[in-house]
């Protein structure tokens, strides 16, 4: 049984923190952790990357924004309010979210890049913490490329009672947004409470210089959240978490005859095209602590997903188009030390429903046909259940092994997966499970206190979801994705070893990883087209493929006053890709991050005020997949160009109530895109906020 290794990489970003001690409701670090638990591995050095006192105000539109500010991670933009974060490699579904600990990942999201993490609130996070690598064990077996955990703002019940509020307001000149924040808080000796809503308003924002105005590109979306802390006896709380948030209008812009056409990409044909995006999320937790040394949750949550497509073709049909799904959600987690070690254990069981729809009308708004399901099949189930137990065992003073198994069953029943019952090809209904049991090994060693080693292996598996198996609906620029039954899990095996320290004042990380894939559920085209004269492609079980990179991560903290940070990564990777029937080549993963560097430079000459100034590099990349040389409404011929960006950023605390902050981005005015994304990046901005407290 091959095993593997949940390594701890953490990410580059702000240094040092010069504020007044953050009260548990403010937004920590994004940081790496280890486990649940894990003691030693969550003291271990940690660059900051997100400060609700420093940053948050002038973070831009999604916590995809904030982790973009990471060589490390890469984000893809289909449009400015549809970002996918990918983590060695990997996006969309073979990357997993938590919020609070519950699944966001569904079974509706499909291969590649997909949008919903835009449908997080940053404003209303407390936490963001990422695993690179898979963290399958711990947190889900599909977490192939990493794992985003993110955790809402709360506050802690004290004898010290309070009442505050709070409000934020942020402008961004090139983005021609405005967003609105306000937190109401209130703490007693017995429980605490926060409500919180957004408000957010983006026109057509303007690009770099030879670009200008992005016509229909504006979008709006509101949130509110509200959690609730009490305790119900000395060693037993409840939590309560609600969550709600709605996009409206969001433009895939790129598909549409408004699309760029910078370096050579290529406008598309639809006349309009919107999508429509909600999450609702509701959870109840009880958390009890049994002495010092352990404590265990249970977690029954809602959360449901929306989202509807708004889709007028050259011809003037328009296509309405989405799904509703509810996933209920029952978890149990136990942490503490034994005689055996530091153990983490529990089981997770989400239960999801599906409800798709499709309807299609004339120019002259009259119904020209209403199919039997939408994006994926209709009246669908899928179920995922997992327990998992990991032990961390202290070998010597210096030196420690983590082991870890997970069982994953999933299953899927979908009724409605035919598209068009009366014509010949018929779909009938799928009903399918899979199951599989993965490990986790990997090594610590403390040579000093300031040095350490670590290193290990990793399995990830993931069961292929009803977007995999049932999916009738647009891919890339133009095709047309048909169901694919019968597929196979897809396997991942991640090795990786590195070393970090701290000398005299620089403190730094190297890991150097490679990750083997193997039956990669991959697109090809079948060589047909439709009516509307768009390729169909569909999917299968590809052959083996391999990823490998390295990260490097410094900083220093120079004198009192100044610091500086720096960050590189890289990657590569390639995979077997049927190209057509019965044809597999090999071919460079899709979408690979281009070489990039990031460089921070900080002054803060007093408690209260601080700058800092950051010079982000990314190389050309010109490693394209087959499948990357179609979407060419997103990658240029030849590939993206690589660019640098110039961004400034000013904090000053003029008082105990009043926050103010200042930014100039992209300073250059320079025109670029992130690799994959179907926009380009705003241009010179001036970006303000101002946060007040009472």
């Amino acid at each position: 049984m091959l095993l593997s290794v949940l390594i701890l990489v953490p990410l580059l970003g702000s240094s040092l923190s010069h504020q007044d001690p953050a009260p548990s409701d403010q937004l920590k670090e994004i940081v790496i952790t280890a486990s649940r638990l894990d003691v030693e591995e969550s003291s271990r050095f940690r660059i900051g990357l997100i400060d609700s006192e420093e940053r948050s105000p002038l973070a831009a539109r999604t916590i995809g924004d904030h982790l973009d500010q990471v060589p490390a991670i890469h984000l893809q933009r289909t449009s400015y309010g549809q970002v996918s974060p990918f983590l060695r490699g990997q996006t969309g579904f073979r990357t997993l979210i938590l919020i609070d600990g519950i699944r966001f990942n569904n079974s509706v999201f499909r291969s590649g890049p997909n949008q919903y993490l835009s449908l997080v609130d940053p404003l209303s996070l407390g936490a963001a913490e990422v695993i690179f690598g898979p963290g399958s064990v711990l947190h889900g077996s599909d977490a192939a490329g990493g794992t985003i955990a993110l955790s809402s703002r709360s506050v802690e019940p004290s004898p010290e009672e309070r009442d505050e509020t709070r409000f934020l307001q942020r402008y961004a000149s090139a983005e021609r947004s405005s967003v609105s924040r306000i937190d109401q808080i209130q703490i007693r000796e017995d429980y605490a409470i926060r409500f919180g809503a957004s408000y957010r308003d983006y026109d057509d924002f303007v690009a770099g210089r030879s670009e200008g105005l992005q016509e229909h590109t504006g979008y709006r979306e509101w949130s509110g959240d509200l959690s609730l802390v009490s305790h119900l006896g000395p060693e037993l709380d409840l939590i309560v978490g609600v969550q709600h948030h709605r996009q409206e209008d969001v433009p895939r812009t790129h598909s549409t005859i408004f699309g760029s056409q910078w370096h050579g990409v290529v406008a598309g044909t639809d006349l309009q095209r919107d999508l429509d995006g909600g999450r609702d999320l509701t959870y109840f937790r009880l958390r009890q602590y049994h002495g010092g040394d352990s404590q265990s949750e249970w977690t029954i949550s809602r959360q449901q997903i929306t989202d509807e497509e708004d889709r007028i073709r050259s011809n003037g049909r328009q296509r309405i188009q989405g799904f509703e799904d509810e996933a209920l959600g029952l978890a149990y987690t136990w942490s503490g030390f034994t005689d055996w070690g530091e153990v983490s254990t529990g089981f997770d069981f989400t239960h999801e429903t599906v409800d798709s729809h499709y309807t299609e009308y004339e120019q002259d708004g009259t119904v020209l046909e209403i199919r039997p399901r939408g994006p994926v099949a209709d009246d669908s189930t899928y179920q995922l259940f997992g327990a998992y137990l990991q032990d961390t065992i202290a070998i010597d003073d210096q030196t420690s092994v983590v082991l870890g198994g997970r069982w994953t069953r999933a299953a899927v029943d979908a009724r409605e997966v035919d598209p068009d019952p009366s014509d010949a090809d018929v779909i009938g209904p799928i009903e399918d499970e899979w199951s599989d049991f993965i490990g986790s090994i990997r090594g610590i060693y403390r040579k000093e206190e300031d040095l350490r080693f670590f290193g290990g292996l990793s399995q990830a598996f993931r069961a292929p979801n009803l977007s995999d198996l049932t999916r009738f609906d647009v891919g890339l620029s133009g095709e047309a994705e048909i169901p694919a039954p019968g597929l196979d899990p897809e396997r991942f095996l991640t090795a990786e070893v590195g070393i970090d320290f701290t000398l005299n004042q620089w403190r730094g990380e190297a890991v150097v990883w490679h990750s083997w894939l193997d039956d990669l559920v991959t697109r090809f085209p079948t060589g047909e087209i439709n009516a509307d004269g768009d390729p169909i492609v569909t999917k299968e079980n590809s052959g083996a493929g391999q990823a490998r990179g390295f990260d490097l991560r410094m900083a220093r903290q120079w004198d009192e006053r100044w610091s500086s940070s720096f960050s590189l990564s890289w990657i590569t990777g390639e995979v077997e890709v049927p190209v057509s029937p019965g044809v597999v080549e090999e071919q460079s993963l899709s979408r690979l991050a281009p070489a990039m560097a990031r460089g921070t430079l900080r002054y803060s000459p007093m408690d209260n005020f601080s700058l800092e100034a950051s010079l982000t590099v990314a190389g050309k990349q010109d490693e394209l997949s087959a499948r990357d040389l179609t979407d060419i409404q997103r990658i240029p011929p030849g590939g993206t160009p690589g660019y640098a960006v110039i961004d400034l950023h000013g904090r000053w605390q003029a008082s105990e109530r009043w926050h103010l902050y200042a930014g100039a981005t992209n300073i250059g005015d320079v025109d670029y895109r992130l690799h994959g994304s179907g926009s380009n990046e705003p241009g010179a901005s001036i970006v303000t906020g101002v946060e007040a407290r009472f």
